[in-house]
């Protein structure tokens, strides 16, 4: 079964406060249009097709030692099933820091995107995957990365109330005021969580 993982569903804020503390309207943020499908998502994980690569699939699994024979072997590490996204990028969906780690020590492009536009650190920011982050702050991920909508991984930190993430992310210097290509920043996307709002205020002082 196809499942459809959105690049950034639901709404997105419809308020912000003023400097006078009146509640002024913004511009709901508009859900991007739906993303690729992924197949074989379940509760615990989310998975390539049958077809993809196998690096790719032994990635989503968290498979280190076939990833680690694979890439021993001379596999590209870079490799990508239909949608554009690598065996990192699945590795940070799936809050796999060890596999990562593998494919980043063999040359894996940390910056690699899919087709919309979403690196591993969109991902794992996205989900939470802390360890992940760790792994492509440190091989020098580019922490404001843009997908084609604009949105960089703080704001989907943010918009999910991924607190930590977006706390890791402030650490290794995003840039809180960055606005996505309809004009939001992670501020605005954080509409729906306080600790997260309260965190990325402090950022912007």
């Amino acid at each position: 079964m196809l499942l459809a993982v959105a690049l950034a569903s639901g709404a997105g804020p419809a308020w912000a406060q003023s400097n006078t503390g009146s509640s002024t309207p913004l511009t709901t943020i508009p859900a991007p249009p739906a993303s690729v499908p992924i197949i074989g998502g379940n509760s615990s994980g989310l998975f390539p097709s049958n077809d993809a690569p196998l690096l790719v699939g032994a990635a989503a699994r968290d498979d280190k030692v076939q990833v680690g024979a694979l890439l021993a072997a001379s596999t590209n590490p870079d490799q990508a099933e239909e949608y554009g996204r690598t065996g990192l990028i699945y590795a940070a969906m799936n809050n796999n820091p060890e596999v990562a780690a593998i494919l980043v020590k063999y040359a894996a492009h940390v910056d690699a995107h899919d087709k919309l536009g979403k690196t591993a650190l969109h991902w794992a920011a996205e989900r939470g995957s802390l360890e992940v982050m760790r792994v492509l702050l440190q091989a020098h991920a580019t922490v404001d990365v843009q997908d084609i909508h604009g949105i960089t991984p703080l704001m989907m930190a943010a918009r999910n109330g991924q607190t930590d993430a977006v706390r890791l992310l402030l650490q290794g210097h995003a840039d809180p005021g960055r606005k996505d290509f309809t004009g939001h920043d992670a501020l605005d996307w954080a509409a729906k969580h306080s600790g997260t709002q309260q965190l990325l205020k402090a950022a912007a002082r």
